[in-house]
């Protein structure tokens, strides 16, 4: 694996993605666990309503995100400036669906699988596996 480091990609999120990994977050956390029919439906319209908002604000404040992923940290350009986060400082990683996501003390980082070649998957999968949490 070594010789395929530092990972490097760009990526520049799509609204679906964003949705669908967040939504799964909730689901793997049990947020909507205690609603049933019609409080379920409208939270879930809800969710979509207040995700979309946020989205479009991070969208529009970060941009295009430009990642480097080595064994000591997880870097992350974009228009908000650098910011580098150690593998010692990652609080959890939970895999779903449509890619990685990396949490630090306060939020997260989502790593869709579109942007990674199989040989990134399969690096970024090595590195993440220590962080790892089951959903």
């Amino acid at each position: 694996m070594e010789g395929t480091l530092p990972l490097e990609f760009s990526v520049r999120y799509r609204l679906g993605e964003y949705l669908r990994i967040v939504r799964a977050h909730m689901l793997a956390k049990g947020v909507l666990n205690n609603l049933s029919g019609l409080r379920r439906a409208v939270s879930k319209a809800v969710f979509v309503v207040i995700g979309t908002v946020l989205f479009l604000f991070k969208s529009y404040r970060v941009g295009t995100c430009h990642f480097t992923i080595d064994a000591e940290a997880v870097s992350r350009r974009s228009k908000t400036g650098l910011l580098r986060l150690p593998w010692s400082e990652v609080v959890a990683v939970y895999q779903y669906e449509v890619g990685y996501l990396i949490f630090k003390d306060r939020g997260a980082m989502p790593i869709p699988f579109r942007v990674l070649s199989p040989n990134q998957r399969e690096g970024l999968a090595a590195l993440v596996a220590p962080h790892l949490h089951a959903t």
